[in-house]
């Protein structure tokens, strides 16, 4: 193996599927970096791990919002296949470039991420209430009424935003979050059906990009184990911790600290 402090992959990765499932975000593009950084693993095959180890996480949170009637399942599969497409494109645009200027270009994106992040935490308590003070019914109907309304031109214009979350995760070993988003909101749907398609989106990126960078010899099934093993734990872990822990004070803990990792993590990767 690449380090023989490969042995503490699992408890990285717990933290990290704790914090995904218990604030809502922003541990995958905490992936990355600490492979690179820490562990000392090339940057493209912590970008195939990275974005092997968050399959178990979006495959229960799917499956959890299907459940909901969160997910749009027909608008999802032709986002999920621009997705494939784009993934795949990105991997072998990423395999391309050299490890250390691929990680400078990494390190570039992580500072530009901070930017929605930040502004996402503002939004982040007005967004929730909103949520909690809607009407379970009248959300049903809602997403009935925007489902129904979707025309075929509409589809194949967000299909778009699939090929570009596919990209982001193919190069960056995210998710592809903010285009699937982006996407979604420009057909119309409400905020419920939004955030779980999305994550149904997200699982055509992982599954495309476990492929692709497996057939690019990029693929080291033992990290995938030991990091993907422990994110799946913390993901499980998260919601039963999240109900005894206020969540006023998780807010005053998470803003500082995410950004605050991702800035030096940012930093990093760029002068390392």
């Amino acid at each position: 193996m690449i380090d023989t402090n490969i042995i503490f992959l699992p408890l990285f990765g717990f933290l990290i599927g704790l914090l995904v499932s218990t604030l809502g975000g922003g541990g995958g593009g905490l992936f990355v970096p600490i492979l690179t950084l820490v562990f000392g693993i090339p940057t493209q095959v912590a970008i195939a791990t990275s974005l092997a180890s968050v399959l178990p996480t979006t495959l229960m949170g799917a499956f959890s919002h299907y459940r909901q009637g969160n997910v749009e399942i027909r608008t999802g599969l032709i986002l999920g296949i621009g997705g494939i497409i784009g993934t795949l494109l990105g991997a072998y645009f990423a395999n391309m470039i050299p490890s250390i200027l691929l990680r400078k270009i990494l390190g570039i994106f992580t500072l530009i991420m901070l930017i929605p992040m930040l502004l996402s935490v503002r939004k982040r308590r007005k967004d929730t209430d909103e949520i909690i003070e809607g009407n379970e019914d009248n959300n049903k109907d809602e997403n009935k009424i925007n489902s129904n309304r979707l025309t075929g031109t509409k589809r194949i214009i967000a299909s778009f935003f699939g090929v570009a979350s596919g990209i982001m995760a193919g190069v960056f070993g995210i998710s592809g979050t903010p285009p699937v988003i982006a996407g979604l909101y420009s057909l119309g749907l409400p905020a419920m059906l939004v955030v779980g398609t999305s994550v149904f989106v997200l699982i055509f990126n992982s599954v495309a990009g476990i492929g692709g960078y497996y057939l690019l010899g990029r693929l080291d099934m033992t990290l995938i184990i030991l990091l993907g093993g422990g994110s799946a734990i913390g993901a499980f872990l998260g919601p039963v911790l999240l109900k005894k822990i206020d969540s006023a004070t998780i807010e005053k803990i998470y803003a500082p600290l995410l950004v605050g990792m991702m800035l030096i993590l940012g930093l990093a990767m760029i002068f390392a």
